[in-house]
């Protein structure tokens, strides 16, 4: 229970983390964005659509990033495309700096569909990724929780069905820099 509380806290907190494209951050700048140690002396960037980045900081939540993670129509088939931001992804995750902590990967779709439909799909998409990151990056199943929202935590709530509500979200869930072990 206590796990869970602690995952629902990190969601909340972290919703406010606007989504970036893949071909817009490094593996570094992925790195920076997760780790608690720096995410917050990362400066705010504007990307493509006029969206700014902000990674979580100490005030605002646990650091966190949002991607675009590309799937086949209505499945949650990787696309080549979205198999290339989780490369980035899988790197940072074996990054040194990130070896420490654990993740939750969060998946979200827009509102067209039902709720039901829509949490489903958001779960399998989540799991894709998680075991994407597992087979091909080696990361340890114990670093990585998947959970799907459907359209509960819409990034976007005044346009419900804009495709910037689907994506996945990386949120760091022990990062605590006092909790670590350094």
């Amino acid at each position: 229970m206590g796990r869970l509380l602690l995952v629902l806290i990190a969601l909340f907190l972290a919703a406010s983390v606007p989504l970036v494209r893949a071909d817009d951050l490094s593996t570094k700048d992925i790195v920076i964005s997760l780790d608690p140690h720096t995410s917050k002396t990362v400066a705010t960037r504007s990307f493509k659509r006029g969206i700014t980045v902000q990674p979580g900081t100490a005030q605002d939540g646990p650091p966190s990033v949002n991607l675009y993670v590309n799937f086949a129509f209505d499945s949650a088939q990787l696309t080549s495309d979205g198999e290339i931001t989780l490369d980035k992804l899988g790197k940072a995750l074996l990054d040194p700096r990130l070896q420490q902590f654990s993740f939750l990967i969060a998946g979200h779709t827009d509102a067209k569909g039902t709720d039901q439909y829509n949490q489903g799909l958001s779960e399998r998409r989540a799991t894709a990724v998680r075991n994407y990151l597992m087979d091909r990056y080696g990361i340890a199943p114990a670093r990585l929780e998947s959970k799907g929202f459907g359209r509960t935590r819409l990034l976007d709530p005044q346009h419900p069905e804009d495709g910037i509500n689907r994506r996945v979200q990386i949120v760091t869930l022990n990062g605590d820099p006092s909790q670590t072990n350094n």
